[in-house]
């Protein structure tokens, strides 16, 4: 008998929430070669592992290892879902909203979202959110969107708390609530998601739902900037360079603004599109 050694080393990525990627691995076992080891996940995929139906159709819509094939990648998402696997039913609801492999279908992937949000699914409950929030396969719904919102922070995405945040300061009444915003926002920072990081120090700045101070607002910059978070490191910047919240340092102010510019943040580069130089 075969032994199972499960390596990570078959590395793929999957659409997170839209815009966001996430790094996943499928299990291979070592002693395998690519095309045994696919074999294999296809096999216990026909055999009802809908986690393996899942990790196949990865493979395949990303298109790392073997040709990229999207609308068998869609078959698998499909499988997987219906067999009783949420992340599957996240990736199948994000296929259908983009129609890779498939027709555009909007409100089928609401619908999908909705089952694996369901069945806990955090990433699925983020991407229920947005598509009630725009009106994406059904009626705009804010109060249905920040509860699914909600149900993905709490299960731990960082990404969840932050769109929580983001749609209770923007809202209007009743589901607007600018002081809430600031405790999921602080969430989703904490949980390590550079842009709840960011909002919230711009929420200080501009008095959003807070006492406005710049000193505040320099804390969780500088925790969006640690967080290689371009456009943080460039208000810091501005910040240290005004001595605003934080001791005047044209220094620093210098090198946080050439590492907003290294992190693609071009309004923080100089005119020639390089970092620019601390002053002598």
């Amino acid at each position: 008998m075969m032994r199972a050694r499960w390596l990570p080393w078959l590395l793929v990525v999957v659409v997170a929430g839209g815009c966001k990627r996430k790094a996943t691995s499928a299990p291979v076992d070592a002693g395998l070669t690519l095309d045994q080891a696919l074999a294999s996940l296809a096999g216990a995929c026909d055999r009802g592992d809908a986690e393996a139906c899942r990790n196949l159709g990865v493979i395949y819509s990303e298109g790392k290892q073997v040709p990229r094939d999207l609308v068998r990648a869609m078959r698998l998402y499909q499988r997987a879902c219906d067999g009783g696997n949420p992340a599957g039913c996240n990736n199948l609801g994000l296929v259908n909203l983009k129609g890779l492999g498939t027709v555009e279908n909007a409100a089928a992937a609401r619908s999908q979202f909705e089952r694996g949000c369901d069945g806990g699914s955090p990433l699925a409950c983020r991407n229920l959110g947005l598509a009630r929030a725009r009106g994406e396969g059904g009626p705009v719904d804010l109060a249905a969107a920040l509860a699914a919102y909600r149900q993905a922070c709490d299960a731990g995405l960082a990404l969840g708390c932050t769109s929580a945040g983001l749609l209770l300061a923007a809202a209007p009444a009743p589901v607007g609530d600018a002081p809430a915003s600031i405790p999921m926002l602080q969430r989703g920072c904490d949980q390590g998601d550079p842009n709840g990081c960011r909002q919230l120090g711009m929420a200080y700045l501009s008095g959003t739902g807070a006492a406005q101070g710049a000193a505040p607002a320099s804390v969780w910059l500088t925790k969006g900037c640690g967080l290689s978070d371009g456009p943080s490191c460039r208000m810091l910047a501005e910040l240290t360079a005004a001595g605003r919240g934080v001791a005047r340092d044209e220094a620093k102010a210098a090198a946080l603004a050439a590492r907003a510019c290294q992190l693609g943040e071009a309004a923080a580069c100089g005119p020639d599109g390089a970092p620019p130089s601390a002053p002598r």
